[in-house]
């Protein structure tokens, strides 16, 4: 991944990029979810070099477009080894068909994420729209960086999100003397079809109590209604 950090960026070029990137409040946002996907493509190519059983591979294929993982079956007269070997398996990130509303609090120098009901991981999170850094509840701040892969570096990677660009903030903490630790990735990404992807993911200590959550939401750049993504 190319990355820099944004203390690179004059003030006013990083105040331009991030605004496309914020949320309005009350924004609808599909929350999004990792899923498996197979590429049988070079299984598919090796049975039928093989003359194994069609029957069984058109089944192996019609798993895998579900999502479904293949299972080996030795009348497709390849070893399993080769069978685990040629499959490959890639995390999608999909929508899992719910809506939620995005809330956020604004003024001229900072924004703040509510939870109007399923953003409840966000809750107290404020940006500072000056410096871009980012405050968290557990009282832990992180600066960002700015990302961008290109579509080269995507397609070289084979990498299901595409190209994309926008910021990250690496958030790291611990006070023994409040028992409050937090190991967390939030990320403002612009993805190629028009569409902000929000994300965060935390292993956190609050007062004594382990806690861990991942987010991740998908909300249209003009506010305009939901479709991106959507299948």
């Amino acid at each position: 991944m190319a990355s820099s950090p944004v203390g690179l960026i004059a003030q006013s070029d990083w105040r331009s990029k991030l605004a496309p990137l914020l949320p309005q409040s009350g924004q609808l946002a599909q929350v999004m979810e990792t899923r498996p996907k197979f590429s049988m493509t070079e299984v598919r190519r090796r049975v039928m070099d093989v003359g194994g059983d069609q029957q069984v591979l058109q089944q192996m294929l019609s798993s895998a477009e579900r999502g479904v993982a293949p299972q080996y079956d030795k009348r497709v007269k390849i070893s399993e080894a080769d069978f685990q070997r040629y499959l490959v398996i890639q995390q999608e990130l999909q929508p899992n068909g719910k809506i939620v509303r995005l809330s956020v609090t604004r003024s001229s120098t900072q924004l703040t994420f509510g939870d109007a009901g399923g953003t409840a991981l966000l809750r107290g999170i404020i940006l500072d729209l000056v410096n871009g850094d980012m405050r968290f509840p557990e009282g832990f701040s992180a600066k960002p960086e700015a990302l961008v892969i290109t579509a080269a570096q995507a397609q070289a990677a084979d990498d299901p999100l595409g190209p994309r660009s926008g910021y990250v903030w690496k958030v790291r903490g611990s006070n023994p003397t409040t028992q409050t630790a937090l190991n967390g990735h939030f990320a403002l990404l612009a993805l190629s079809d028009g569409s902000v992807l929000i994300s965060y993911n935390r292993n956190g200590i609050l007062r004594g109590a382990v806690g861990t959550g991942n987010l991740i939401l998908s909300f249209s750049r003009d506010g305009a209604a939901i479709t991106s993504r959507e299948r």
